[in-house]
């Protein structure tokens, strides 16, 4: 009888030792980073921005190599066509634009968020989450390989939990938010299947969620829909289309290609005015 009841007991609690183990950061980041496709890419999406009854809508247009070498052009709808338009090219941690003519560059926000749907390289994915105190410094660090079957071991890291969000379990990583506390920890959530960005939270409280991911050409998975949301400020993004484009488009990323003057007359008289502003400021 005893024999029978020792197979039967490990038989039923593997399913637990399983569900109980959770991926190293370095594994997540290296799956996630993996999604980020290859080569450039064209991006177009369309932005809804709501304040009480005035909605205004803008489309986006991106040409993205990397999170550290983008381009972005914005232009308004309707009647915002010929009087808001917004130009950007992002180099390293520089964000140039043009003013009076003239090329000028600023740092690039803490709270730039695109960056976080095309890390291709993990380990700056890492060095990034860890600024942002989602992750500890050594959260990349590669561990040593056991030389002995007694050093073998499950060590799981604090800083990563299994989560539900938006209808799927994530990698949860950061520290979990303590019941009390009206401002949330920082953190990210990356989808336990499919290795994809689902929900964003940074310091500042800023979130960003994502959904719908779909499949696009050279290993791209880029979500339909985004909501981005601070204080109580919500702006949502709608995918238009996602496309690869040639190498030669790289002349297009750099400062020098620049040769539209911002202009923000359009939005001098819209009740929308202070959150287009403060979005394009601090996340774009």
């Amino acid at each position: 009888m005893r024999k029978i009841i020792l197979p039967l007991l490990v038989i039923l609690t593997a399913p637990m030792f399983v569900s109980a183990y959770i991926m190293p950061t370095r594994t997540i980041l290296q799956k996630a980073s993996e999604n980020a496709g290859s080569g450039i890419y064209a991006i177009e999406q369309e932005l809804q921005f709501s304040n009480g009854e005035d909605t205004v809508t803008v489309k986006e247009t991106w040409l993205i190599d990397s999170d550290r070498t983008m381009r972005l052009t914005v232009t308004g709808g309707k009647d915002l066509q010929n009087s808001f338009r917004l130009q950007y090219v992002y180099n390293g941690n520089l964000k140039w634009s043009m003013v009076n003519n003239t090329r000028k560059n600023e740092k690039v926000s803490d709270d730039f968020l695109e960056k976080y749907l095309n890390f291709r390289n993990p380990e700056i994915f890492a060095n990034t989450l860890a600024q942002n105190k989602i992750v500890p410094h050594s959260a990349y660090a590669k561990k040593s390989l056991p030389r002995t079957g007694n050093e073998i071991k499950y060590d799981p890291e604090s800083w990563v939990r299994l989560s539900r969000t938006g209808g799927v379990v994530n990698y949860a990583l950061g520290v979990p938010s303590p019941v009390d506390q009206e401002a949330g920890s920082p953190g990210i959530w990356i989808e336990q299947d499919n290795f994809v960005v689902r929900k964003l939270r940074l310091p500042s409280q800023v979130e960003m969620s994502a959904n719908n991911y779909n499949h696009f050409a050279k290993g791209l998975s880029y979500p339909r829909s985004r909501t981005v949301r601070w204080g109580n400020n919500t702006v949502t993004i709608r995918l238009i289309s996602a496309a690869a484009r040639p190498q030669t488009a790289v002349a297009l990323l750099q400062p020098s290609s620049l040769d539209n003057n911002l202009k923000w007359d359009g939005l001098e008289s819209l009740p929308a005015k202070e959150v287009i502003t403060e979005f394009y400021t601090r996340f774009r």
